[in-house]
């Protein structure tokens, strides 16, 4: 739903961080992957996330992987992308702001929410436009954006909530300064595709056998959702039937660095997903798959560095910086053994890698954050290198 801003300014500094390096899980790596187009990966044998060719019969939901992963099921609730959606009657944002408001002359636009339903309504010129609000997209850490039914047609929103402000301004990648017409003040419609990609993104079994089906759609992002259609996977293991159990469901976990990242970018943006579409503006930072790939230690690549270096995906995102510090020093000191594609290796004599300013903190040089005014908050570079004062934010 949010989209890329144009306006991005050096703010404040997060966190990045590798682990030890596990010569058994190196071993699995397919040393010779090459990054994928997302859409490329989605015409392949098998699950991968967005896609949309099961049928519903083949989801179990949550409670039934919870069976069997109770621990994992029950941390990933309280992940940022199992809230990646709401029901317009189940949002926190709606349920804590029953009223909300914004002019843009000659435009008004009010949101009433109520137990039942809620309304988005824009009026101005002696016109207005009412349509019925039925999901919120996105956690809320950075903003909710609006999904909107009018007469059939779904439109994303033109104003969002924003936390930091605790209001609406316009929605990032909308048209800002006074809307041309009604419609455009009311929001964007959208188009099949564009509708379809967002809740595959944010919701799981959004579309199955191709058929979009909001209304069955599962909030958030859940087991399934990553993982895959779990039913075959649910019965084998029932049946004491491991191995073909095990062939049922996906495990991201024996990807290769490439893959993996791959994986992730199925939402988050994929590398060659950002430069096939040459979305080099400056608010690709949001799209850490790519940042990442920009790394110097990607190039090779190291085969520690992945999301899942430094995210658990089954557990709250930590937001604390000192939290990754041993991750970055396990990589980053004279004796750290190195696993790249070439097999392991360690720093060059003479040049060690550790950082002759600290070892706290890592990333609050390494991996600067970025404010856009448009989004009210800033996002944490995942390009890990040496900034220097002056630098120009890297595309």
């Amino acid at each position: 739903m949010f989209g890329p801003s144009h306006k991005i300014f050096l703010g404040l500094v997060l966190v990045a961080a590798l682990p030890e390096w596990n010569p058994a899980s190196a071993q699995r790596q397919d040393h010779t992957e090459a990054s994928e187009l997302t859409s490329q990966r989605l015409r392949g044998q098998g699950w991968w996330p967005t896609k949309v060719d099961n049928a519903r019969e083949e989801f179990v939901g949550t409670a039934a992987c919870a069976a069997c992963h109770k621990q994992v099921a029950l941390t990933q609730r309280g992940t940022p992308m199992a809230h990646a959606a709401a029901r317009a009657s189940e949002s926190e944002v709606l349920r804590s702001n029953p009223t909300l408001t914004f002019s843009t002359p000659p435009f008004q636009t009010l949101i009433t929410s109520e137990r039942v339903s809620s309304k988005y309504i824009v009026s101005g010129g002696g016109e207005s436009m009412s349509g019925q609000l039925l999901w919120s997209m996105g956690a809320g850490v950075k903003g909710q954006t609006f999904i909107l039914n009018y007469l059939g047609i779904l439109f994303e929103s033109q104003l969002s909530y924003f936390p930091s402000i605790n209001g609406l301004d316009i929605t990032p990648e909308h048209p800002r300064g006074t809307p041309q017409h009604l419609e455009s003040a009311f929001g964007a419609p959208q188009s099949d595709k564009a509708v379809q990609r967002c809740f595959a993104c944010h919701t799981t079994a959004s579309t199955v056998r191709r058929q979009f089906d909001p209304d069955r759609a599962t909030p958030g992002v859940t087991c399934e959702a990553c993982h895959g259609p779990g039913a075959r996977h649910a019965k084998a293991m029932r049946a004491n039937r491991f191995k073909a159990g095990t062939d049922a469901i996906l495990d991201p976990g024996s990807f290769g660095p490439v893959q993996l990242v791959d994986f992730c970018g199925a939402c988050h943006r994929a590398p060659l997903d950002v430069t096939s579409a040459k979305d080099f503006t400056p608010l690709n930072i949001r799209f850490q798959p790519y940042r990442l790939s920009k790394s110097r230690c990607w190039s090779r690549p190291d085969l520690r560095i992945t999301c899942v270096a430094c995210h658990n995906p089954h557990e709250r995102l930590v937001r604390e910086a000192g939290f990754y510090d041993a991750k970055c020093i396990a990589c980053h000191s004279a004796a750290a053994t190195h696993a790249t594609i070439d097999g392991p290796h360690n720093s060059q004599p003479g040049k060690p890698l550790t950082c002759p300013v600290s070892n706290e903190h890592c990333v609050a040089c390494h991996m600067p954050k970025y404010q856009d005014p448009q989004f009210h908050g800033s996002f944490t570079d995942h390009d890990i290198r040496i900034v220097r004062l002056g630098d120009q934010y890297p595309l």
